[in-house]
């Protein structure tokens, strides 16, 4: 400043002091306005908002923050003389209290309804210098998202949301920033709540319950397999294979059981039909001894005893209140145990009658068969 009135002392003179300080102050405005904001950013404040949406499908019970980086969210440009050094600014309170809050906040939340976690596995605004001699700056935006439902202890994945906003400001207008961050993350939750009205009522991940319908498959397709019907039992034609050459047996048959499911959404409802088959396979069923109703009989009661392990399965998964979330997972889980419990039925029947030898234990098996098909409603 000295120097400034020397030199100007210099050129007027004795020119009086009010009007060099005039001409002074005549330099020095366009210096002032020119200054740029100096001063640190502030942590960016997320402010709650009015979304234009009401969730009836579900409420946000809490935010996740599952980024591998936990930098700071913002990157921006702090005056025009920064060229590229950018300052790292956060969210107040941090990204998950500040996006929780933002949340709590600006949506209502009926807990009646289904809870959503939002996991944030990116969340940034990064700035650049595109005017110095202007001052402008151009920003961007950039949220990654992942939506997912509560089930118990698990999370079940529903949407991902990948998007942003973009916009342009003055060195000066730091206020910019927040309102389009925060229009950016009501985006976010308008997308979501657009998908999931829309898949409510057809989406299986989305569905409240789960109604099984059992049948079993009793068709005779004269084919190499026949399955178990009361009206249809087993005789002598239906053992068509080949005995294996060391074979002690003078007749085996082989019996399994399996399931076929098919699904459909209902009214935000999963509808499950199952198909029980119980069935024998005659190419890998055989005689070679006499072909006598007492033998035949002691083959058809294994037949009975996987018809009676079906059954058993089946009152199993009627008795269960199943979820649409892990149902298929369940019943799988089910029939294996089934499938195993057949085998052990089927080798103490064969040990307790020596394989039909001994005829009195077999008249017990056959009571028993024959009872446990009754309570069952199979057999009349």
């Amino acid at each position: 400043m000295k120097l400034i009135r020397k030199y100007l002392l210099a050129i007027y003179g004795s020119t009086p002091l009010a009007k060099l300080q005039m001409v002074l102050g005549c330099i020095l405005l366009p210096i002032m306005l020119n200054a740029e904001p100096q001063n640190p950013f502030e942590p960016i404040e997320l402010r709650s908002s009015d979304l234009p949406f009401v969730p009836q499908e579900f409420y946000i019970k809490g935010v996740v923050d599952a980024r591998s980086n936990k930098n700071p969210v913002a990157f921006l440009v702090p005056s025009v003389t920064s060229g590229t050094q950018l300052e790292l600014v956060d969210l107040k309170g941090g990204l998950e209290a500040a996006l929780s809050l933002f949340v709590a906040n600006s949506l209502k939340k009926d807990t009646n309804l289904r809870p959503i976690w939002i996991k944030v596995k990116d969340c940034q605004i990064i700035e650049k210098l595109v005017d110095a001699s202007r001052g402008v700056v151009e920003g961007q935006v950039h949220l990654d998202f992942a939506f997912e439902l509560e089930r118990g202890d698990d999370q079940v994945h529903l949407l991902d949301f990948q998007g942003g906003m973009s916009y342009k400001r003055s060195v000066r207008q730091r206020a910019v920033i927040e309102p389009v961050f925060r229009r950016s993350i009501g985006n976010a939750l308008k997308y979501f709540h657009d998908w999931i009205e829309k898949e409510a009522g057809r989406n299986e991940k989305l569905a409240k319950s789960v109604k099984v319908t059992m049948r079993d498959y009793r068709v005779d397709n004269e084919d190499d397999t026949v399955f178990y019907d009361p009206k249809r039992p087993l005789r002598w034609a239906d053992f068509r294979g080949r005995a294996p050459f060391r074979s002690n047996y003078s007749a085996s048959v082989f019996v399994s059981l399996a399931y076929e499911g098919d699904s459909k959404i209902e009214d935000g409802e999963v509808e499950v039909v199952l198909d029980f088959k119980t069935y024998m396979l005659k190419s890998s069923s055989y005689v070679k001894g006499d072909k006598n109703d007492y033998s035949l009989n002691h083959e058809q009661r294994h037949f009975d005893i996987a018809q009676i392990i079906t059954e058993r399965l089946k009152r199993k998964v009627a008795g269960m209140k199943l979820h649409p979330f892990n149902y298929d997972r369940v019943i799988s889980s089910i029939y294996l145990d089934a499938y195993r419990e057949m085998n052990r039925y089927q080798e103490q029947y064969d040990k307790e009658t020596s394989h039909g030898t001994n005829r009195a234990a077999q008249e017990q098996w056959n009571r028993k068969i024959d009872e446990e098909l009754r309570d069952f409603g199979v057999i009349p």
